[in-house]
């Protein structure tokens, strides 16, 4: 305190720390856990490639397990949740116990001839999968049992539906714009929304499906002359880029091959499920 008021840098110097040891002290619970017996005998039996098993696990002691068992994890750990309603918390519990980032496939909520292409959940799954195909896969997967049995288009259906656009390279506009309309992508004037497109002059903006936010892509006659990622509200440029993969996909198109194993794996699930694992 100065003089009888109480300082807001002093309070700011005091709290601050307090909240970085209180940080420290849980992550640091994640490194406790894999010193016991009983989980460090299930952690060997998983790196070896077996299974494991975890008893009286359940709510925010499921996310430090899960903190534990990444830290020794040689590639993405998936988390896989009985209910689809749970991933949120999840996620804000596993972030108490680790830096590791992580990320949600989050389950379709509307029926396979409901979905359009800005629809969140569908570009948070696309983003995802492309991310695990490219080689930046996250530290952890989070998903539940509903996500995992809903069709994913595969590596070959997102290499043929992914455009590569770079400065420099000549760019057909005609016949650009027409795969973008074929692919079920919307021309406006003004872009607001993923799965539009808008094409003034020299100047197309597109706003993909998985992207947090559009691009624009001037052009020099027919040659890309630069590619940057802007704000829709504001159409300030965040971020410049030397090329950008474009890719879009009918969020109702359904993987025919997969229905004999989601059926397969649901009919599994339903007949290995106990409340009492």
């Amino acid at each position: 305190r100065l003089g009888g008021i109480q300082s807001p840098t002093s309070t700011m110097e005091i709290v601050v720390p307090v909240r970085s040891a209180a940080a420290d002290e849980l992550r640091d619970l994640a490194v406790q856990l894999e010193q016991q017996d009983g989980f460090a005998e299930v952690l060997a039996s998983m790196t070896a490639g077996h299974g494991g098993t975890l008893g009286g696990v359940w709510g925010s002691s499921c996310a430090l397990a899960a903190a534990a068992l990444q830290r020794t994890c040689p590639a993405t750990l998936v988390v896989v949740l009985p209910h689809a309603r749970d991933l949120d918390d999840f996620c804000e519990d596993l972030s108490l116990f680790s830096e590791a980032a992580a990320r949600q496939l989050p389950a379709w909520e509307s029926d396979a001839g409901e979905r359009v292409l800005h629809d969140e959940i569908f570009g948070e799954r696309l983003r995802l999968l492309k991310s695990l195909h490219s080689g930046q896969a996250p530290a952890v997967v989070v998903t539940a049992i509903q996500s995992l049995l809903q069709p994913v288009p595969s590596r070959v259906e997102l290499q043929a539906a992914t455009r590569r656009v770079a400065v420099g390279d000549a760019l057909d506009v005609d016949q650009f714009t027409r795969w973008l309309t074929e692919q079920g992508c919307q021309s406006t004037t003004a872009i607001e929304l993923p799965g539009e497109f808008s094409l003034r002059g020299g100047i197309l903006d597109v706003f993909p499906p998985d992207a947090l936010s559009p691009v624009r892509i001037e052009l020099f006659g027919d040659e890309v002359e630069s590619i940057r990622s802007f704000d829709v509200a504001t159409q300030r440029s965040i971020d410049s880029h030397n090329s950008v993969d474009l890719t879009l996909l009918q969020p109702n198109r359904t993987n025919r091959t997969h229905r004999s194993e989601e059926r397969r794996v649901g009919k599994e699930c339903r007949s290995r499920w106990s409340p009492y694992h």
